[in-house]
């Protein structure tokens, strides 16, 4: 009885350690307080601070800067109940002066397989159509992007019924409407240089 007791008494001490040693590592962190739409003014019904204990490798909001959060714009929808990361905040919506925001619909099959995230930087490609670059069969005009070109990704939009893709390209302004003439002969594809955040 007496060593059953002893065993007891250790255990309970051992839980009660890592409970508190839990309770301990948990910091104040932003929380999505109710959903908002992207573009839209943070205030201060929408987000709350919250008490976890997460990895330092996921990117959160300090507690302390919740008053920070206030005004600043969402750069995606944010969801109720997610933690805040600092990468769906913005002061400024694209596109910026001497920059266009140039819509691309593409099947879910032409993006790499982890898809693409607003902040990742492509290239944008003009891909052959099915008789070659000028598909003479199809009626089309030879393809009107002439070159490789650099594009930040802006937004991604969910698959449609026919797994169609939107996906908008933030691009310097004098290659915006070649662009887009490209987007309209569906030939085009996007090669992933770098995988970050705005």
């Amino acid at each position: 009885m007496f060593l059953l007791a002893m065993v007891l008494v250790g255990a309970g001490a051992a839980l009660t350690g890592y409970l508190f040693t839990g309770m301990s590592e948990r910091t104040s962190v932003v929380v999505v307080a109710r959903d908002v739409p992207v573009g839209q003014q943070i205030t201060n019904a929408d987000v709350a601070t919250t008490m976890v204990a997460a990895d330092g490798r996921v990117a959160t909001v300090p507690g302390r800067q919740l008053r920070d959060v206030v005004g600043r714009l969402a750069a995606v929808d944010l969801r109720r109940g997610t933690l805040l990361a600092p990468s769906q905040l913005t002061t400024a919506l694209s596109p910026r002066q001497g920059q266009q925001v140039v819509p691309v619909a593409v099947r879910v099959s032409q993006l790499p397989a982890r898809g693409l995230q607003p902040g990742d930087q492509v290239l944008v490609v003009a891909t052959p159509g099915s008789g070659g670059q000028g598909d003479a069969a199809s009626g089309n005009q030879a393809a009107p992007l002439t070159q490789d070109t650099p594009a930040t990704v802006d937004l991604v939009s969910a698959p449609d019924a026919d797994g169609a893709v939107r996906v908008d390209l933030v691009v310097d302004a004098r290659v915006g409407p070649a662009i887009a003439r490209q987007a309209s002969t569906g030939r085009i594809g996007f090669v992933l240089t770098w995988r970050g955040v705005r």
